[in-house]
């Protein structure tokens, strides 16, 4: 299983201009943050629960907690300056780039806004949003049913 550093980097690979993960310092829901951070964090969560959708397992092994802009891997919140290096992308199977590519296609000229309001539609982060200052972990698993039914056109439509 992968981790979400790893696909965190092959995101990141996509985009060597820092176009869509940038330095950017924006504000939203009260919140002043890294454009790029939490872009990076929506393509993981993205990415992470149409797997479960498709395959019935996560694609990394990774915990994301909920936090106010919705849910976040605090590893690579808290490490995302440091991912804008060399990336190692070899550790990935064709199988795992060919769903990461259709995912990062699928959502690069989606605004952090919009990211930011699909995430915040997850049933899980709903229910822990209430209490984000204690960064609740988000159990996506017991969603796999709901997960199914509101990401069925998209895994249609990327023929993932």
């Amino acid at each position: 299983m992968l981790t979400a550093k790893q696909v965190a980097e092959y995101f990141l690979s996509k985009d060597p201009e820092r176009k869509l993960f940038n330095q950017n310092i924006v504000s939203y829901n009260g919140v002043t943050f890294y454009e790029g951070n939490a872009r990076i964090n929506k393509y993981l969560f993205l990415a992470q629960v149409v797997h479960l959708a498709k395959y019935n397992s996560k694609l990394f092994s990774d915990d994301f907690v909920a936090y106010v802009n919705g849910p976040i891997v605090e590893s690579i919140m808290h490490s995302y300056g440091r991912l804008t290096g060399h990336y190692d992308v070899n550790n990935l199977d064709e199988t795992e780039k060919n769903f990461l590519d259709k995912i990062y296609l699928s959502l690069e000229n989606a605004s952090i806004e919009e990211l930011i309001e699909i995430t915040h539609e997850d049933p899980e982060w709903q229910i822990l949003s209430k209490d984000t200052y204690n960064a609740p972990v988000m159990n996506l698993e017991k969603n796999i049913t709901e997960y199914k039914k509101r990401y069925k056109g998209l895994i249609e439509a990327l023929k993932i």
